[in-house]
């Protein structure tokens, strides 16, 4: 049997690299995803969301610093840093020319497995922090 810090390694691997399709099978077909742009459901909205995070970004290293895991749960915080470099869409439906800018982004992401596929996802980041490094606030 599959444990939740196996698959919840698989995803972050997948994710680093890039691969969509390897992370999107990692989720159960009506696993859900909650984020701070939003609740994402089933496996091609949450395909999309990762989309929209590897699209804009270059350069992007992604670090786990800290995993822990109990029961059907596993948690990671990570560091995230990359280059803006394509056009950013926003959860409004605005969207936001390339900045150039290399960001550095801490999150959280707790994973719940079920038969050996992520039935739930949380994904916690600070979403000023991130708009401030990309010049999108105002002064």
């Amino acid at each position: 049997m599959v444990d939740a810090r196996e698959i919840a390694d698989e995803l972050t691997a997948a994710v680093a690299s890039g691969d969509l399709e390897g992370a999107t099978k990692c989720y159960a077909p009506q696993a859900v995803l909650v984020a701070p742009e939003g609740t994402f459901k089933g496996r091609s909205q949450i395909a999309e969301y990762f989309r929209s995070w590897t699209e804009p970004w270059s350069d992007t290293v992604f670090e786990v610093s800290t995993k822990a895991s109990w029961g059907n749960r596993a948690l990671d915080e990570w560091t995230c840093r990359a280059t803006n470099s394509g056009i950013i869409a926003l959860p409004t439906g605005a969207s936001v020319p390339a900045t150039g800018n290399r960001v550095t982004v801490r999150g959280t992401d707790i994973c719940t497995v079920d038969e050996g596929a992520i039935v739930e996802h949380h994904i916690y980041y600070d979403q000023v922090e991130l708009l401030g490094q990309l010049g999108l606030l105002p002064e």
